[in-house]
């Protein structure tokens, strides 16, 4: 299974973070990769910290908590992030794998769908999540499951900052 969570609506890491949760329950190995993340003072690190079962993998260290335009430090993990993605198909040790932001990723130029989608493709084995607004059509047409998460209101639109346990 190939799931797309995309679009400009809060909820799509947390979506993926839900299926991690449930995947464990029923004793699922979970790699959870986050492109573009690199901030360690948040939930789900925490929380999984206590989850044997879940791995959540971040490739650089960044004190800023939402996504913006990609700097040098994004494009300088991208290679190691595919590196590692690769060891993880490879090792057959998970059942499923999370790449949180990797919509964005593409989007954003760090990386091509052909170096993403053939390894996919390849492992049909093992279950996948991609999240991050913007997902690609080639993105979107490699899944079997698309979910557009649309902004109605949203806090920041008011100003009010981000939140310890909703949004971090």
């Amino acid at each position: 299974m190939v799931i797309n969570f995309t679009g400009d609506g809060k909820g799509k890491t947390s979506a993926a973070l839900g299926i991690a949760l449930r995947a464990s329950g029923w004793g699922q190995r979970v790699a959870f990769l986050q492109f573009i993340k690199g901030y360690k003072e948040v939930g789900e690190i925490k929380a999984t910290k206590k989850i044997d079962q879940i791995e959540i993998f971040q490739y650089l260290d960044d004190r800023q908590i939402g996504i913006d335009k990609p700097r040098a430090n994004h494009q300088r993990s991208i290679p190691r992030v595919l590196k590692h993605f690769r060891e993880i198909l490879e090792s057959k040790k998970y059942d499923l794998v999370v790449l949180d932001e990797i919509n964005n990723a593409v989007e954003y130029g760090l990386l091509k769908e052909e170096s993403i989608i053939p390894l996919i493709k390849k492992h049909s084995e093992i279950d996948f999540v991609l999240t991050g607004r913007k997902a690609s059509r080639k993105l979107l047409a490699i899944a079997d499951l698309v979910t557009e998460m649309r902004k109605v209101k949203h806090p920041f639109d008011k100003k009010i900052p981000a939140k310890k346990g909703i949004d971090f």
